[in-house]
């Protein structure tokens, strides 16, 4: 028997789904109801061709299921009538008898053979080729699987980029953590953007700008960017405030599916969903990337690197739980509370003591905010370095988008391309992000409490009586567990 689910975790299915979720948790409405109400939800989404249909393959109840979500970009420069490209593939596996849900991207840039000659064979360009059947062809009969052994996908869900801005401020702009400033000035030839680093109030533009950003970085650093982006968003979206609203009647028309004509399926998958928001996210890493030598800017992996994005994403392994299990009641009868264990004091080698550099960053940022204290670890990463032009006082932004909170954030790097891990400060007590840790650990006296990826550490965040701390990895957890516990434990108050 599955244990009974909490509100949700990731973007989207319930941005897709959020109101067959709700309905299917109404337990008064009888089936001809429920059936009513997924059609009316399903209306206004649009239909794959029946031929993605065929050589999907068919979930039993309460099964595992495998979504594949694609997120369609058009290049003005080729033209009006030119075909969408896939820009975003991310695989998502609903399991309610694994550790976690588990979610793969694959880059848009990976070379496929058999879709073209060099230059011309990148995944992206199934859908052009194809839509959604070459595409769901392509990734479970050459990519992760083969005809004999198919990689099985249950549904495909795609979204065009024209909703995204759409989907974040019909919600009223959403919190999300930056890593660094991104800036690409206008007329550059790119997608011009601004964005400085911390944790603040995005709203439509801004966070398209931010996820889609790639100019600097490699497909593996944006993609993981894209899944942290949904990861950390999840808590804030209402299933209620989308049923009882018009979202998907908004945005129904950038959305194809192949549930879209069938509201069992769709209610069906949405019970699964339900089953497995209780459950920890693992974001699975495809290995062994390297760009071509080529100049046909294809990104190459190996086979076995793939057999091993295959297993773990089937088979996820995730963190032992820190949190001790406490006797189920007090002698008075009531509930005890869970402890967090007390973990051993160790400094890895990779870590220097860096006092000078801590003090300076913040310097920077009492130059910018006043009214928040500021903690920073008296460690950093050996071969990185304090990023000061991009570190920042700053204050969060209420959902009137005016200073609420004030803020801070000290940048700093791993010394390789793309890696940057920080420390955030703040007088909100009760930031949205505290949702996103599911244990806790003792480190230097203090309790931090953790949000895993998989069995990597993806923050540790301190609630202290003036506000909440956390340190996070790098956008694609470069930093160890034990580096990321040293970091906390060397925390301390700076002037």
């Amino acid at each position: 028997m599955h244990p009974a689910p909490r509100p949700g975790r990731w973007l989207a299915l319930r941005i897709l789904l959020a109101g067959v979720v709700v309905v299917a948790t109404v337990g008064t409405a009888v089936a001809t109801g429920i059936d009513h109400e997924a059609r009316r939800i399903a209306a206004p989404l649009g239909h794959l061709d029946p031929s993605t249909e065929r050589i999907l393959d068919k979930p039993k109840p309460g099964a595992a299921q495998t979504i594949l979500l694609t997120g369609l970009d058009h290049r003005y420069s080729d033209g009006k009538d030119a075909k969408s490209r896939s820009d975003t593939m991310i695989l998502v596996r609903l399991d309610p008898d694994a550790k976690a849900t588990t979610m793969l991207s694959l880059p848009r840039d990976l070379r496929v053979p058999s879709l073209g000659p060099p230059g011309q064979d990148k995944l992206n360009s199934a859908w052009a080729q194809g839509g959604a059947t070459k595409l769901t062809k392509t990734i479970r009969n050459t990519l992760l699987g083969t005809p004999a052994d198919p990689f099985r996908i249950n549904d495909v869900i795609s979204v065009k980029f024209d909703a995204f801005a759409q989907l974040v401020n019909y919600f009223g702009c959403l919190y999300a953590e930056v890593d660094r400033k991104y800036f690409v000035p206008p007329n550059s030839g790119h997608a011009q953007i601004d964005q400085p680093a911390g944790y603040q109030l995005l709203c439509g533009q801004a966070a398209l700008a931010y996820v889609r950003f790639r100019v600097q970085d490699s497909d593996f650093i944006r993609e993981a960017r894209q899944a942290n982006y949904i990861a950390e968003v999840r808590s804030q979206i209402d299933p209620m405030e989308a049923i009882t609203g018009d979202l998907v009647q908004k945005v129904g028309k950038y959305v194809n599916t192949n549930v879209a004509g069938s509201p069992r399926r769709l209610l069906a998958l949405a019970k699964l969903g339900l089953y497995v928001t209780d459950k920890p996210t693992a974001r699975i890493k495809l290995g062994d990337l390297s760009d071509a030598d080529d100049d046909s800017g294809d990104v190459l992996t190996t086979p076995q690197a793939l057999a091993r994005a295959r297993q773990q994403f089937l088979h996820p392994e995730v963190a032992k739980q820190k949190t001790k299990r406490p006797a189920k009641k007090t002698s008075g009868g009531k509930p005890r509370k869970r402890r967090a264990k007390r973990l051993k004091a160790a400094t890895p080698a990779s870590l220097t003591t860096d006092t000078a550099g801590m003090e300076r960053s913040a310097g920077v940022v009492r130059g910018g905010v006043s009214g928040v204290d500021v903690y920073a670890p008296t460690l950093r990463y050996g071969r990185g370095a304090y990023e000061d032009e991009m570190t920042r006082g700053y204050g969060i932004l209420g959902k009137d988008r005016k200073p609420k909170w004030p803020s801070y954030r000290i940048v700093a790097t791993t010394g390789d391309n793309g890696q940057y891990y920080g420390v955030e400060g703040t007088t909100w007590k009760s930031p949205p992000i505290l949702a996103l840790a599911t244990d806790a650990v003792r480190l230097g006296g203090r309790t931090w409490r953790v949000q895993y990826d998989g069995k990597n550490i993806r923050r540790l965040l301190w609630q202290a009586p003036s506000g909440t701390y956390w340190i996070t990895n790098t956008l694609t957890d470069e930093l160890s567990p034990k580096e990321m516990y040293a970091l906390a434990r060397s925390l301390r108050k700076v002037g």
